[in-house]
């Protein structure tokens, strides 16, 4: 859960207005080709029923090594032909309220950690990164605690690593199509406020002391998504960090419900193509189970 939390944190674009008939062609043919995924196991879901315009949603790993990323010209082609794109985050970040947000009120980094607890982050951070106390405090000594998290886990990835959300985004821009949010990255940041000190503190150094483990996990994962192995992904991710499930409701599941409401709106009179982490679509409570309760259909359908 922890590498789920995490991979909650990216950052994003645009809008406009509608298409022409060749698209809606394009949009009829990727229709009919849609091959149905039987036993559920795909990323990649048909949203039907409720008088809705048939629209497909995606779910996306927000960062993935190279070797794992497989972004196929079905996808791309369902993509360029929707009218509109739901992503977790909308529109670019304001640079300076996102610092604001990022940066403690008062004091220092030193203030949010017990002493043991500080040697062990900055031994850390001069060994397995290279930063130098003196460093690590230039960099570090303002931020607040997530940020810290943030770092850690973004060593799991190697250097040059991809992400379906930015492509996604790009996509949008070049294909001028309208890009809604469902929260902003200054909303998502927020959510990290609302974890108690003691428990932040705790996640930081358990990253610390599991980092070799949760990297050789991470890389499980990553295997185990680009196969779209559905059934084996999510409890992978749920069992990740135990110590986190108290903060289930804060991180997905009633985000997932707030997010319900403006999916409902967008398909009821275009094709859309929602695309969000794959832990928030699976499993009771997920988007997909509470668009089931709506009333509309959901089907597994091929990525290819």
């Amino acid at each position: 859960m922890r590498n789920q939390l995490l991979l909650v944190f990216i950052v994003i674009f645009n809008f406009l207005s509608c298409a022409s008939k060749s698209a809606d062609a394009e949009a009829e043919s990727n229709e009919s080709d849609d091959v149905v995924i039987e036993n559920g196991n795909s990323l990649l879901w048909k949203i039907e029923g409720n008088d809705c315009v048939p629209s497909y949603m995606y779910g996306t790993m927000h960062m993935i090594n190279k070797e794992y990323y497989h972004f196929t010209d079905g996808m791309r082609e369902k993509i360029k032909s929707s009218k509109a794109i739901l992503m977790e985050v909308g529109g670019m970040p304001n640079p300076f309220e996102t610092l604001a947000m990022m940066t403690l009120d008062s004091g220092d980094v030193r203030d949010c950690f017990t002493p043991e607890q500080m040697t062990t982050i900055v031994e850390f951070f001069d060994v397995q990164m290279g930063q130098t106390p003196e460093q690590f405090f230039k960099m570090y000594g303002s931020m607040k605690p997530f940020f810290l998290l943030q770092t850690i886990t973004q060593n799991y990835f190697e250097e040059g690593s991809q992400s379906y959300d930015l492509d996604i985004m790009g996509i949008a821009a070049e294909q001028n199509i309208p890009l809604i949010g469902f929260e902003t990255v200054e909303e998502q940041l927020g959510f990290f406020d609302q974890v108690p000190k003691e428990s932040m503190a705790q996640m930081v150094i358990e990253s610390i002391e599991n980092f070799d483990k949760e990297k050789k996990e991470i890389n499980k994962m990553m295997k185990i998504y680009s196969e779209q192995k559905v059934n084996k992904l999510i409890p992978l991710i749920k069992k990740q960090s135990p110590e986190l499930m108290e903060f289930d409701d804060l991180f997905l599941y009633d985000r997932n419900k707030a997010w319900i409401p403006t999916i409902k709106k967008e398909v009821k009179d275009k094709q859309c193509f929602i695309a969000v982490g794959a832990a928030h679509l699976f499993g009771e409570g997920g988007v997909i189970d509470l668009l089931e309760k709506e009333g509309y259909t959901l089907t597994a359908i091929s990525t290819d």
